[in-house]
């Protein structure tokens, strides 16, 4: 089982044969004559999600980072999130890095990091600006921490509380889906 679901137990249950060509030997739970879940019952948890970055983090999670215009979409949205706080808060432009790149670039970091969970375990704080491609002499780590770190935990924030939010929606569409078969 991937890391991801593991990490986030309440989207296991959308993993269970989860692709088309799942095996569908048996289209009826055994001895009962109802028909067990297949593939697109799970699918109808993600459509019943009440926003686009719910939608899109549950399949990151589920499908093993392998949606690129989910992971894109989640990138703009954190790196519009940071860049919108910073105008906000009137944060100067960084002098050797442009704001929309270093929001871009931090973006991609905070998603990985939440995406895999045995990556923060491996990272200083250096080592996390070198793995986002945010090099010393655009950005020192002393630098990025007291004016730019702020937004990386808003991003991790918005993130968590999106992924609380679908794991809601699962919980409540699997109780539903399975009260409805047994009515």
């Amino acid at each position: 089982m991937n890391a991801m679901v593991t990490k986030y137990e309440k989207f296991e249950w959308l993993t269970h044969g989860l692709t088309v060509s799942s095996p569908g030997f048996d289209p009826y739970i055994r001895g009962t004559g109802e028909r067990s879940l297949n593939y697109q019952d799970r699918l109808g948890a993600i459509a019943a999600m009440n926003s686009q970055l719910a939608k899109s983090l549950t399949a990151l999670i589920v499908f093993e980072n392998k949606s690129a215009s989910d992971y894109e979409y989640v990138r703009r949205y954190l790196a519009d999130i940071f860049i919108e706080r910073a105008v906000q808060d009137k944060k100067r432009e960084p002098e050797r890095i442009a704001m929309y790149h270093l929001a871009w670039l931090v973006a991609r970091m905070v998603l990985d990091f939440v995406l895999d969970p045995e990556l923060e375990e491996h990272y200083t704080a250096k080592g996390r600006l070198a793995y986002a491609g945010i090099h010393s002499y655009q950005l020192s780590v002393e630098s990025y921490r007291k004016t730019w770190k702020a937004y990386e935990q808003l991003m991790v924030q918005t993130l968590e509380s999106a992924i609380e939010d679908a794991e809601m929606v699962i919980e409540q569409y699997r109780k539903n889906t399975y009260k409805s078969m047994h009515n």
